[in-house]
Order: C-alpha cells, then sequence, then structure tokens
C-alpha cells in the first residue's frame, strides 16, 4: 500500500470533515467572545494576548459566517499533518505518513474545529520548533531567529508558550554545547524578546490585566484535589489514546536513549516539560482538556522514532475507529430532536445558542428605544454576533471574559433605557435601584423560557456605588511591586490617576 497516496487522501478527507463540523455547529460563547476582541482591534485584551483577535480581524475581511472565522483551526491541523510529512519523509517516507495520518485523524484534530487562542499557539509553537531543529541540524543562525520570531508570536496567542521557552532551555542545558549554539540559543531569546515587550507593555497601560486574571482571580480558591490530578491524567490517556500510552510504555528504555540523540532530544523536552507543568498545576488546578494541545504535536514526532510501522499500523486503525465513534456520536446528537435535552440543565443554553436568531426576533422591536444588554459575556457575545449589534454585560458578570470594562462607558448611559436579556427569571428588585422604572417580558421557545429586562432611565451614580465600585475592589486591585499608567477602569469611573 502506498501510504504516501494514504496520507493525500486523508488530509483531503479530514479537511472537508472539519469543514462540515465547523458549518453545523453553532458559534460558542468564547468564539463569539474572540469576534469582539477583534472588532477593537488592539495589543493586547482583558485575559490574553491579542493573536486570536488579530487572526479573527483579518478572517472578517472575508466574511463572518462560521465556517470563514474558523478557517484557521479548520487549517490548522492540515497544515501541521503536512509539516509533520514533510518533516519526517526523509527520514522514512512510509512511517512519515502514517505519523501524519494519525496526527490528522485523532479526535483532538477532527474535531478541534473552534477558533480559540489555542489556535494560534498550536501554529506557532510548531513552527517555532521546526525551525529551532532546522537550526540545530543546519548550523545556521537564520533558522535561530525564526525559531525566535515563532515563539514570540506564539508568546503573543497564549502564555502557555512560556513552557515552550523552558522546554527550550532544558534542552539547552542538557544538549553539547558550542559557541555557534549558544549564540544561536541568545539569539532565539532576543528575536522573542520584542513581542513579550509588546505585551508588557499593553499590561503597563492597562491595569496589568493578563497578570491580575491569569495569576490572582481565576486562581482564588484552588485546593489539593486528587480529583484534579486523576482527571488530568486521564485526559492525557484519552487524548494520547489507549494503544499510544501502551507503545510508550513497552518503548520506555528508549526514552532514554532518544536523550542521547541532541536533535531529539529537543521534542522530547518540547513535550514532556509543558506536561509536567501541566501535572504539577493540576495538584491544585483543574487542567482544561485544550490546554496541553500545542504540545501534542511535539508527541507525534517522538511516536516516529519509538514505533515500528507495524505498531503505527496498528495504532491508526484504533485512532480511525476511535475518531469514527467521536462522530458518529455528534451525528446521533446532531439527528436528534433539540427537546430530548429539554429537562437538563442545560438545555436552556442550547436553545439560546442554536436559536439565537429567533431569540433576536423579539428583541428587536426595541432597539430604538432601549440599549441593548445581556447578564453575563456568554449570551451578550453570542447574542452581539447573531444579532449584528452589540450587546453589553449588564451587572458585575463573572472573573472570566471582562473585555467589557474595556470597551463599554456606563456613563454614558445615563439615563437612556436599557434592555437585559436573560436566560432565567429576574428579580427585579436587584434592577429596581438603578431605574426610576422596570417591568421584564418572557417568551418561550422551543420549551425554553427566556427573559428581558426593561429598565427606564438608567440611574448611573447608583451603577457606579452598587455595581462598579465592588468591580474595581475585586478585579482591579494592582500589587504595589508592578509599576503601571493610570488604570483606565479606575480613572474611568472613579477618577483616580486623571489628569487634573
Amino acid at each position: 500500500m502506498n501510504f504516501s497516496n494514504v496520507f493525500k487522501a486523508t488530509l483531503l478527507a479530514t479537511f472537508l470533515i472539519k469543514l462540515l463540523l465547523a458549518y453545523v455547529i453553532p458559534m460558542s460563547g468564547d468564539e463569539a467572545y474572540f469576534i469582539i476582541w477583534a472588532k477593537n482591534l488592539d495589543f493586547g485584551y482583558y485575559d490574553h494576548p491579542p493573536m486570536a483577535g488579530w487572526f479573527l480581524y483579518g478572517m472578517r475581511f472575508l466574511g463572518d459566517s462560521e465556517v470563514i472565522l474558523r478557517l484557521p483551526a479548520i487549517l490548522l491541523s492540515s497544515l501541521i499533518g503536512i509539516g509533520i510529512y514533510q518533516f519526517l519523509k526523509t527520514r522514512d517516507e512510509t512511517k512519515a505518513a502514517l505519523i501524519a495520518i494519525l496526527f490528522l485523524i485523532s479526535p483532538l484534530n477532527i474535531i478541534n474545529v473552534l477558533i480559540t487562542t489555542d489556535t494560534p499557539l498550536i501554529l506557532f509553537a510548531f513552527l517555532s520548533a521546526a525551525s529551532l531543529y532546522k537550526a540545530l541540524e543546519k548550523d545556521q543562525l537564520v533558522w535561530y531567529g525564526l525559531s525566535g520570531i515563532f515563539f514570540g508570536m506564539a508568546f503573543l496567542s497564549k502564555y502557555f508558550a512560556v513552557l515552550l521557552g523552558l522546554a527550550y532551555l532544558t534542552y539547552f542545558l542538557f544538549s553539547t554545547k558550542n559557541w555557534h549554539k549558544s549564540r544561536g540559543f541568545a539569539l532565539l531569546y532576543l528575536a522573542a524578546l520584542p513581542f513579550a515587550l509588546i505585551n508588557i507593555y499593553w499590561n503597563y497601560t492597562h491595569c496589568w490585566d493578563n497578570i491580575l486574571f491569569n495569576l490572582y482571580t481565576r486562581n482564588e480558591g484552588e485546593q489539593f484535589s486528587l480529583g484534579k490530578i486523576a482527571t488530568y491524567f486521564g485526559t492525557q490517556i484519552y487524548l494520547m489514546t489507549p494503544p499510544v500510552v501502551y507503545y510508550l510504555f513497552k518503548h520506555r528504555a528508549n526514552f532514554v536513549r532518544s536523550l542521547n540523540n541532541d536533535n531529539l532530544k529537543l521534542f522530547f523536552f518540547a513535550f514532556f516539560i509543558p506536561m509536567a507543568a501541566f501535572a504539577a498545576l493540576a495538584l491544585k488546578k483543574l487542567i482544561g482538556l485544550h490546554w496541553v494541545l500545542a504540545f501534542y504535536p511535539f508527541l507525534y514526532i517522538l511516536l516516529f522514532h519509538y514505533l515500528s510501522r507495524a505498531e503505527l499500523i496498528k495504532t491508526t486503525k484504533f485512532m480511525a475507529w476511535f475518531s469514527i465513534t467521536h462522530l458518529a456520536i455528534i451525528t446521533v446528537i446532531s439527528v436528534m430532536p433539540m427537546e430530548t435535552w429539554i429537562k437538563t440543565k442545560w438545555y436552556d443554553g442550547i436553545v439560546f445558542m442554536f436559536k439565537t436568531n429567533e431569540i433576536a426576533d423579539h428583541i428587536r422591536p426595541y432597539e430604538k428605544q432601549f440599549l441593548l444588554a445581556a447578564d453575563g459575556y456568554t449570551p451578550a457575545a453570542i447574542i452581539s454576533y447573531s444579532y449584528g449589534k452589540d450587546f453589553f454585560v449588564f451587572g458585575e458578570g463573572s472573573y472570566h471574559a471582562r473585555q467589557d470594562d474595556i470597551v463599554t462607558d456606563f456613563r454614558q448611559f445615563s439615563g437612556r433605557n436599557i434592555l437585559i436579556v436573560k436566560k432565567s427569571a429576574p428579580d427585579i428588585s436587584q434592577y429596581a435601584p438603578y431605574f426610576q422604572r422596570v417591568e421584564f417580558k418572557q417568551f418561550t421557545l422551543r420549551g425554553a423560557t427566556f427573559f428581558y429586562v426593561l429598565g427606564y432611565n438608567f440611574n448611573y451614580e447608583q451603577y457606579k456605588i452598587k455595581v462598579l465600585t465592588p468591580i474595581k475592589d475585586k478585579y482591579y486591585k494592582i500589587p504595589d511591586y508592578l509599576p503601571h499608567t493610570p488604570c483606565y477602569f479606575c480613572e474611568k469611573y472613579f477618577n483616580e490617576g486623571a489628569k487634573p
């Protein structure tokens, strides 16, 4: 069998499957939130560095459909699959094709069609490591510089890129050294430095939002848990799949031998250093399945060296059926009546996501008399995407996705009428202090009841006291050790640090 031809067929088939999935899966809350980033182009955003927003900004020139906006995620696995094949085929073209096929048909790739902050991270982390390998192989400084540029772009995608930098440093410390190699690694980090400085400066001028969110607010109350550790290792077994875990254990002696190969050692550290870091973090933090995806392509390169052709064929057959099972489950769920889930706690969210246009139709008659809002970032982002008009978040919201703090100015809403979309019955007493008059209406859609609060003559001063002040105290306490310009939130609402 010509596995190179099978690889090409697999490349096309997986691309078409991902296109179909991107078409049928509605826009998620996180994706819609990143579209808000794209509408407000900047060098940073509240939660993360800016690369996902930049990707979407570019894609919006082509259109606003789910498929168009998800093209980077759709193409990602195809590009890396091609990269793995090209990277390995000079050593053994058949095994290279098998590894690339294995990567392409894995569930972590075939159903990964959502545009997230991980999308550019996966791409640039792979390009950086591949460039570094070329630098080590050819002993050319230009490849070190290119690796550093891609590493910097990975850093502007997501902070987990730091783990790749740690893997590079570990590799350097435990590999043979010479003056040219040392100079190359220095160039790598210097080439990445401007990208880091962009992020540092943005944080310096934006209340250190990324630092406060990623190091403080999202980790408050986290405690040691064996369940979190078990979940992490269970997730890795799922992502690797049992046959891969079995063969890695079977060939565990090769791990030691691989450390004697300087170039192979690079991919060993690029995978296992981040995995070890996440394992340590899992002692207290629940590790998201998607957090580790940027480092999995390096595992597949290692499998090329550890597994025989016969073992790769067996593993590929398992992976094919494993992914078919996932796709079958998705197909069954997609053809089931929506009301199948009516007794579940997430049913209103399902209806809201799939029937946003119909929900928006109930809101449109009010758009000229009312400002439009929702009670959380997920409904606000989803309905903004569907409606074509931005909904802001009314109320304190969650510690996640507080970009609204940057783009919304409640001072401008004083005396205006505001409509607030909700998925649960509102407590009018919670809204009464902020309006001269409050009422709510409800409607039922596919068995789910939705509500919208109509608030007349918004009282900004009361909202400032009861909502904005607690937000400032909770989310904008900048540690003394971090120098900063006047914080936009404090300056905007409380005149703190404002120029006289």
